[in-house]
C-alpha cells in the first residue's frame, strides 16, 4: 500500500530536515544505498525525479534538478551514476546523464552528459577525462 500514511510521514520528515539543515531533497527522489550528504546536506536542492546512484558523495549547496521551459519547470532531470563525487554549489540541470565514477567539482554548471570515469570542472562544465 502506497501513500496514505507513508507518504504523510516522508513529507514530515522531509519539511524536519529543511527545518533542520536548510536543505530540499525530496523524499520522492530515487536516491541509492551508501549515498551521503556531507554536512547534512546544507542548502542543497534535489528534484523529486532525480535519480541518484549509490555511494555517491554530496557536498553541500548542490543543486540536482530540471530546467525551466516557457516559464515552468521540465519535468526531465538528472541520472547521476554510482560513486559519483560532486563539489559544493555544483549545479547539475536538465534530462543529462552523469556517469559511474565522475567527479564534478566545486561550482561547476553541468547541462551535458558526463561519461563513465571523466571530471568537469567551470561554468559551463568542461568535460574532461581523468588520468588516474
Amino acid at each position: 500500500m502506497r501513500g496514505g500514511v507513508f507518504t504523510l510521514l516522508a513529507r514530515f520528515f522531509e519539511f524536519i530536515n529543511y527545518i533542520i539543515c536548510a536543505n530540499t531533497v525530496s523524499a520522492k527522489a530515487d536516491i541509492g544505498e551508501g549515498t551521503r550528504f556531507w554536512h547534512r546536506g546544507i542548502g542543497c536542492t534535489v528534484h523529486y525525479n532525480a535519480k541518484i546512484g549509490r555511494d555517491c558523495r554530496i557536498l553541500p549547496n548542490v543543486m540536482i534538478g530540471s530546467k525551466f521551459a516557457g516559464g515552468m519547470p521540465d519535468v526531465q532531470t538528472p541520472v547521476i551514476g554510482n560513486n559519483v563525487f560532486i563539489g559544493t554549489g555544483a549545479v547539475i540541470v536538465g534530462n543529462i546523464t552523469i556517469g559511474d565514477n565522475v567527479i564534478i567539482g566545486a561550482n561547476a554548471v553541468v547541462t551535458k552528459d558526463v561519461p563513465y570515469n571523466y571530471y568537469t570542472v567551470g561554468i559551463p562544465a568542461k568535460i574532461n577525462p581523468r588520468k588516474d
